[in-house]
């Protein structure tokens, strides 16, 4: 990925000054759907928000260690005056911890969103299912079944951002494999800077490994939205960014 290519897939809200936290999205999102939350945040913090490769601006980027590695390189050169507190739900929260556990020092603290679960042996058996199966459907229908489980998972206003990004298909692909070669738990077990763990109170899937990643995180911290499943972050956009909010105050304040 080119330097070049990289500049294209960020935003910035605020001022550079502030603290800064950076916003990773989920499978099929994008920037553009952490719009709100970054808003509301920009009169303290300095937010960036990230298309992650194969989505966005960076649709066609593959998804690689190697690709969001050279991304946060050049967005952390470029727009942090100061290590980050990144924010990454679900695929974004497995990127945050990676990126994490190679650069503890390039990140002040880590807010996890929808992703404690670790997706080894029988656990990764239907993502890996699901992206084997879309290899072999028509473009058009795999198309078709995302567009229409957006609009029933999200807010319509959402859902209609959300089916204007361009997304990659073979992402399905690229992911699963990250995810069955890495145990994301083990690679963030040595972390010691803050962390926090939102979860939607009726995710009962990515909450699946909960108690073992606040087990191996000491200094974790667990927020559960209520009445909220894996959506959380998107459908209760204004408690999650008061969650945010009051996690970033606390994690830059003991840092003096």
């Amino acid at each position: 990925m080119t330097a070049t290519a990289a500049r294209r897939a960020f935003s910035e809200f605020g001022d550079r000054r502030n603290p800064p936290i950076v916003f990773l999205h989920g499978i099929r999102l994008g920037r553009g759907t952490w719009a709100q939350h970054a808003r509301a945040l920009a009169s303290r913090f300095h937010v960036i928000t990230v298309d992650l490769p194969g989505h966005g601006a960076l649709v066609g980027e593959r998804f690689s260690r190697e690709s969001f590695g050279e991304l946060f390189g050049t967005i952390l050169d470029e727009a942090c005056e100061r290590p980050p507190l990144i924010v990454g739900y679900s695929l974004g929260g497995y990127v945050a911890m990676e990126f994490a556990a190679a650069h503890p020092e390039r990140t002040h603290g880590l807010a996890l969103l929808g992703c404690t679960l670790d997706m080894h042996g029988w656990k990764h058996w239907p993502p890996e299912l699901g992206a084997h199966l879309a290899r072999f459907m028509p473009p058009q229908v795999v198309n078709s079944m995302i567009r229409s489980t957006v609009y029933m998972t999200l807010p319509p206003a959402l859902a209609s951002v959300v089916n204007e990004i361009p997304f990659n298909y073979n992402i399905l692909t690229e992911t699963t494999a990250l995810t069955r070669e890495t145990r994301f738990l083990e690679r963030i077990a040595g972390y010691r800077k803050p962390v926090l763990i939102a979860n939607g109170e009726l995710d009962l899937v990515f909450r699946m490994d909960e108690r073992r990643f606040l087990k191996r995180l000491p200094q974790a911290q667990l927020r559960l939205i209520e009445r909220a499943d894996h959506t959380a972050p998107m459908s209760h956009a204004r408690e999650l960014t008061q969650i945010v909010d009051d996690f970033a105050t606390r994690a830059f304040s003991s840092a003096g």
